[in-house]
C-alpha cells in the first residue's frame, strides 16, 4: 500500500483516512494517536466484549468464580469502561439461585454516568425468577454514550434475595485500589432503597465484583 492509496487529507489541521492502514512491521507514532473504530489484532491475548456481542463489561465472564446473596434494598455499582461512542440499549448480570417473591415494582438494573445520574432503567421483577443462566434487561431507552466510564446498577427487593456472580475477590478495597470515592469501580450507593434514583458518587463505598456487562 502507498501513501496515495490512503487517501490522506487534512481536516481540521488533523491528518485523516478513511481506509484501513495494515503494517505487517513496527508502527511509530511520537505524539498522540487517537482510533475512532475498534481496534484488532490477528491473535489477541485475551477475549474483549466484542467477542461476545458486547459492548463493554466488567471483566471477562470466566473470572466470576464466586457469589453474592444482595442486601435488600442495597443499590450496587460495577463500572463498565467503553472506549468509544457507541449506543447501549441492554445491560446484563449472571444469576445464580433466583429470588424468591419478588417485590413488584422494587428490582431494578440501571446505567449510571460519572454525575450519578441514571440514564436509563430496566425492570428486573420477571427477570429475576429463573435462575443459573446470563441475564439481560432492555433498557427503557436507549441511550448514545461517548467514550468513558459509566456503571450498571442493580437493586432487589424480594422475600429471598437473588444470588448474583462475582469475582473471588476477598476484600472490596481490593478492587478500587488507587481510585477516588466517586471512581471507585465497585461500589454501594444507599440502603433501603425500592427504585433507582439519582446517586451522590463521592458517597459511595466499596463494594463487591458483580459482573456485568452492557450490549
Amino acid at each position: 500500500m502507498t501513501l496515495q492509496d490512503l487517501d490522506l487529507k487534512y481536516v481540521n489541521g488533523v491528518l485523516t483516512t478513511s481506509k484501513s492502514i495494515h503494517t505487517t512491521g513496527s508502527l511509530t507514532v511520537g505524539g498522540s494517536f487517537t482510533l475512532g473504530g475498534v481496534v484488532s489484532t490477528s491473535y489477541p491475548p485475551v477475549p474483549v466484549p466484542s467477542d461476545h456481542g458486547l459492548l463493554g463489561w466488567s471483566y471477562d465472564p470466566s473470572f466470576a468464580l464466586s457469589t453474592l446473596t444482595p442486601t435488600l434494598g442495597t443499590v450496587y455499582l460495577s463500572a463498565v469502561y467503553i472506549r468509544q461512542a457507541v449506543t447501549i440499549s441492554k445491560l446484563w448480570f449472571m444469576l445464580g439461585t433466583a429470588a424468591t417473591t419478588p417485590t413488584s415494582g422494587q428490582n431494578w438494573i440501571g446505567l449510571v454516568n460519572s454525575s450519578g445520574t441514571i440514564l436509563s432503567t430496566a425492570s428486573l421483577d420477571s427477570v429475576i425468577t429463573s435462575g443459573n443462566a446470563p441475564k439481560s434487561a432492555t433498557l427503557s431507552a436507549a441511550q448514545a454514550v461517548t467514550a468513558g466510564t459509566y456503571w450498571v446498577a442493580l437493586l432487589f427487593n424480594a422475600a429471598a434475595a437473588p444470588v448474583i456472580y462475582k469475582t473471588a475477590m476477598p476484600f472490596t478495597g481490593f478492587g478500587v485500589v488507587n481510585q477516588a470515592t466517586a471512581s471507585y469501580r465497585y461500589a454501594t450507593a444507599g440502603t433501603s432503597q425500592t427504585s433507582l434514583s439519582a446517586i451522590t458518587m463521592s458517597s459511595n463505598s466499596a463494594g463487591q465484583s458483580i459482573w456485568v456487562a452492557a450490549s
